[in-house]
């Protein structure tokens, strides 16, 4: 009955038609947006699920295995080992070392947004100095 109404004059079209077009654009805006935001983690989830990430510091190198299952397990070269849990995010990996005596956990988020494979940047760490990071295509050996 209302739309009945509104379509009785010229402006009532109009309305009509404008509203029509409002809710169309808006409905195909929050799907695009949606698409994107969920490929854009599943880029981030296939650098890192059944992949490594190298570390070099001032100290030493050292290697994390992320596992398809979400966990993973650090090697540091003088042996040290750590294990814990990875997610992803737009445009991040996150992951926290558990077990851990902070609640909640803190979670570490390292951004990987349009990174490739092989490729090595680095970063200055206030505590570490000079990290290097590069993303490996799977698991190497581990030495």
């Amino acid at each position: 009955m209302y739309i009945k109404l509104m379509t009785g004059s010229k402006l009532g079209k109009f309305k009509l038609c404008t509203t029509l077009s409002l809710l169309t654009f808006t409905t195909m805006f929050v799907c695009i947006n949606t698409y994107a935001a969920d490929s854009d983690i599943d880029e981030i989830h296939k650098l890192v699920s059944g992949n490594s990430l190298r570390i070099v510091n001032y100290a030493a190198e050292s290697i994390i295995y992320f596992d398809s299952d979400g966990s993973f397990s650090h090697l540091a070269v003088q042996g040290e080992t750590s294990q814990g849990k990875w997610r992803t995010t737009k445009d991040s990996m996150c992951a926290t070392v558990l077990p851990q005596p902070y609640n909640p956990p803190k979670e570490f988020c390292l951004y990987l947004k349009g990174r490739k494979f092989g490729e090595t940047w680095t970063e200055i760490d206030e505590h570490n100095g000079e990290i290097k990071r590069t993303l490996l295509n799977g698991h190497p050996p581990q030495k």
